[in-house]
């Protein structure tokens, strides 16, 4: 991603959910602090939900993103959406809806079926392994405080980060 200030980056529910789950929200605003990052109204009300099952996290990402709206033409685009690509997360959706409507905003998930409609639909995309490497690249963290990070994400998001060593190649 070059390093002009008219980027708007779209987190979706799973980027922005784990790296508050490991408390390093602040590394996603510093490595991204030339451009805006946002929220939209579905990933807040996925995140919402947690809540209802006693996880705190969700209110870190409300501190830390404001939630961006989409217009009538995006919410057009969205509904058309809801109906064609039944797979895709209603937070994913919204955000490519956005994303193909502004130029300059940039879809960022973990999820690589959505991220490969989204750039199928010409819309920048940011994947999780992009933003380690960054991480790693930018001197922000060290190789070691990355392959941490990972650890941490896949013990606290049970889940699994593949191909790790492509990101420090």
């Amino acid at each position: 991603m070059s390093g002009s200030l008219d980027k708007v980056i779209i987190l979706d529910t799973d980027v922005a959910s784990v790296f508050a789950k490991i408390k390093r929200l602040e590394l996603i605003k510093r490595l991204f602090s030339k451009h805006r990052i946002v929220i939209i109204p579905e990933i807040y009300e996925e995140l919402a939900i947690s809540l209802d099952y006693g996880y705190t996290f969700p209110l870190d990402i409300f501190g830390y993103f404001e939630v961006l709206y989409p217009s009538e033409e995006e919410n057009k685009e969205y509904q058309r959406l809801l109906i064609e690509k039944r797979r895709l997360g209603k937070g994913e959706l919204e955000a490519i809806s956005i994303c193909k409507h502004r130029r300059g905003y940039v879809f960022s998930s973990i999820d690589s079926a959505a991220l490969r409609f989204a750039e199928g639909n010409d819309v920048e995309t940011i994947w999780l392994h992009s933003i380690l490497r960054s991480l790693w690249e930018s001197g922000l963290q060290s190789e070691g405080e990355v392959r941490e990070i990972i650890t941490e994400i896949e013990k606290k998001d049970n889940t699994m980060i593949r191909n790790v060593e492509a990101i420090f190649r």
